[in-house]
């Protein structure tokens, strides 16, 4: 049973879970982080680390609310990385998105151009511009770009082991490499965590923040999310001397690639790596590994990005294929593309933080602030929490597959020609 005295348990030590933690501590409160494997290890450190104002322009379908949260983790991240906790890679070099047709200039551009969230600072770019800003861009290679110049470039490994380190410093306590199978509850309110061979944990709340994870915890409950889990790729090449100052670059034609530098070299990614795992005959309720490893998804991805990266940067042809490396991950995406953070309606004290879209690594410090805020006093002061709230959901979840065709177009420009079409 708990007490007064019981802490408050986060499930799950990834990006998320350990900001939930950050902000519980900042609120008082005795935490204690539980994860399956080492904390900081899993999907958090595939995440590729680049962070920008998305719902300026090119999320459609996010709001005020999402860019309150964007800009709240662009925050966070400055800070810890000024507070000298630790190695975090953090750079503001800005993001642009880049188009390499006519169409693309005209179907993706604008939106930025025109958006009522448009940051100070941020403008359209020629060709010729967008090569002067970015190293090494063949600028007959695309044929407009857009600038923000807030985004910034974190390494997310680092950063997630740097607030591991300050929370321990500041008394939270982890259990690595301790599953949890289930919760404990009486009258209607949750008491504790159950681990594998191990003892319960007593708790007088309790966050899940286990990512593609958390429906298992929760389906003992009667309630499910509305998520599909999908195994996301990138690439490393090895370092050519391309300077740290490239921005992040976004080319929503491309199958939404994106590039970055990494430690004079380049990591990149694009639609092409990313399965959903229901076509492996994975269950919603099975727990998936937590690094995947689908060398197929590489290939294909490896096959299709080669040329085109090349095409745009020419400097890394040699680069390209050449003692790569890649790392996977898995991520949730939701039926809305919002994210699920709130109180769970079955059992009082249980709040969950999940569905990060790709984007967990952007809004993690931010949903960690809702979720704990929410968890100690009911209400939160960032953002809209109605928007994130699990109970807009039925408690039935429909199937990974039927979620996938929920889910809303990823680009404004598809979402007007299905309107259309309609």
């Amino acid at each position: 049973m708990s007490s007064p005295a019981s802490p408050t348990v986060v499930v799950g030590a990834g990006i998320i879970g350990l900001s939930t933690a950050w902000h519980l501590a900042d609120l008082g409160q005795r935490v204690v982080v539980v994860d399956s494997g080492p904390a900081a290890g899993g999907t958090t450190t595939a995440g590729a680390g680049f962070v920008g104002l998305w719902a300026a322009g090119y999320a459609w379908y996010w709001n005020e609310s999402e860019r309150d949260v964007e800009q709240y983790g662009i925050d966070f991240y400055r800070r810890l990385s000024e507070s000298g906790n630790g190695e975090t890679g953090y750079r503001q070099n800005g993001n642009v998105w880049l188009t390499v047709t006519e169409e693309g200039r005209a179907d993706h551009i604008p939106p930025f151009e025109d958006h009522r969230f448009r940051p100070a600072g941020a403008r359209t770019l020629t060709p010729d511009e967008a090569a002067e800003l970015v190293p090494g861009l063949d600028p007959s290679a695309v044929t407009a770009g857009f600038f923000h110049p807030d985004g910034i470039q974190i390494s997310a490994p680092d950063t997630a082991a740097a607030l591991v380190s300050a929370l321990r410093a500041r008394g939270v306590t982890f259990h690595e490499h301790t599953r949890v199978t289930g919760l404990e509850a009486r009258d209607g309110s949750v008491t504790g965590v159950r681990t594998a061979g191990g003892p319960v944990i007593a708790a007088s709340r309790v966050v899940l923040a286990a990512g593609s994870w958390t429906n298992t915890l929760l389906a003992p409950l009667g309630r499910e999310l509305p998520t599909v889990r999908v195994v996301a790729s990138r690439l490393v090449t090895k370092p050519f001397g391309l300077p740290g100052t490239l921005p992040t670059l976004m080319l929503p034609e491309l199958h939404g690639l994106w590039i970055r530098e990494h430690r004079g070299g380049l990591t990149y990614g694009a639609g092409r790596g990313y399965e959903p795992l229901f076509v492996g005959g994975s269950d919603r309720r099975t727990e998936p590994a937590r690094r995947p490893v689908r060398p197929d998804l590489l290939d294909a991805m490896r096959e299709y990005l080669h040329p085109l990266v090349a095409g745009l940067l020419p400097d890394a042809a040699s680069a390209l294929g050449a003692d790569e490396t890649a790392t996977q991950g898995v991520v949730s995406m939701t039926a809305d593309r919002n994210f699920i953070v709130g109180r769970v309606p079955e059992l009082a004290g249980l709040v969950v933080a999940g569905g990060d879209n790709e984007s967990g690594v952007t809004h993690g410090p931010g949903l960690g602030r809702i979720a704990a805020e929410i968890s100690v006093t009911g209400t939160t002061t960032l953002g809209d929490a109605s928007r994130y709230d699990p109970a807009r959901f039925p408690a039935e979840a429909p199937s990974e597959q039927d979620v996938i065709g929920l889910m809303p177009a990823r680009r404004e420009a598809d979402a007007r020609r299905a309107g259309a079409a309609a």
